[in-house]
């Protein structure tokens, strides 16, 4: 009869693992905080990306195109659409306002850059998740300082055009190199009274500022400075005790959602479910382990009066 080995001397599996487990794993060595966030990267570029189609007048395929880079590759946008009559079967009968088909166009914040607008609808089986829209990634973390204006101090100046606030934006570590730096601190031997969530990587929808991350609350704008200057309180706190910040969720341009809301006059119609933040708000979180799911003030606000 053989010994069952010691948990210790088995690979450690991220997915699924506590907080707990995490820290257990780290001060054994059997994971180190640049392995964590890999991990996390792995999994974003296997399955995040697109997984809607275009809902158009007949369905005709749309020229294949790429948008914003994720996980270090453009997202790719299939050629299928649906046809709207298939999604709406009574729209013979139709006798509104025009509506918005779906189409592809080039974003504001980068003309480079296609992006599904107008009407959408889910791909079945696409075998990926649309989740995360910006990743703490040097070269994609901003549009502002993209790609070689983002390039890392140790690698000499900037190109020529450069905004001059990438200069210091470039400063910042991304996720990698900020958990390369934890390795290198602490080892295997961090303090986790002061660090309470050392090693444990967090996501947040873009409403929350994050200093070393496009935060623009899912606007497509071309903002001549796309970061912020501080980070939101909660996410200060949060590096503060240990958490390595990894990316942004998608959400609907400033946080709102399609449709008329109501007219300012008629007050009633407004909020009739809860707002798009709390609706949405599981797509922030990356596997596990997992983070609460934070929320603005202000929504919160906005939830409790619209119940």
């Amino acid at each position: 009869m053989t010994t069952r080995p010691d948990a210790h001397d088995q690979p450690f599996r991220l997915d699924e693992a506590t907080i707990g487990d995490l820290h257990a794993a780290i001060r054994s060595g059997r994971i180190t905080c640049v392995q964590i966030v890999q991990h996390y990267l792995d999994r974003a570029r296997a399955y995040n990306g697109v997984a809607s189609l275009l809902v158009t007048v007949d369905g005709a395929p749309v020229p294949e195109a790429t948008g914003a880079v994720r996980a270090g590759a453009p997202l790719r946008f299939p050629a299928e659409t649906v046809k709207a009559s298939t999604v709406l079967p009574d729209l013979d009968k139709y006798k509104g306002p025009p509506l918005e088909y779906g189409r592809m166009e080039a974003t504001a914040s980068d003309p480079a850059a296609q992006q599904q607008f107008g009407m959408i609808v889910g791909k079945a089986n696409a075998g990926q998740v649309n989740a995360l829209a910006t990743l703490n990634i040097r070269g994609e973390r901003s549009v502002t300082c993209r790609g070689d204006f983002d390039r890392h101090p140790s690698q000499g100046p900037l190109p020529p055009g450069a905004p001059p606030m990438c200069e210091m934006f470039r400063r910042y570590p991304d996720a990698l190199e900020r958990a390369a730096e934890l390795d290198a601190t602490y080892g295997r031997h961090p303090d986790l009274d002061t660090m309470p969530m050392y090693g444990v990587v967090f996501s947040f929808k873009d409403p929350f500022d994050t200093k070393d991350m496009r935060t623009t609350a899912g606007g497509d704008a071309r903002y001549d400075i796309d970061v912020p200057a501080r980070d939101h309180v909660l996410v200060e706190q949060l590096r503060d005790k240990g958490a390595i910040i990894f990316a942004k969720a998608v959400n609907t341009e400033y946080n709102g959602r399609a449709g008329n809301p109501g007219g300012r006059h008629v007050p009633d119609k407004c909020c009739r479910r809860r707002s798009a933040t709390s609706a949405a708000r599981g797509a922030a979180t990356p596997p596990t382990p997992t983070t609460p799911h934070a929320r603005p003030r202000s929504a919160r606000a906005r939830g409790r009066a619209c119940r």
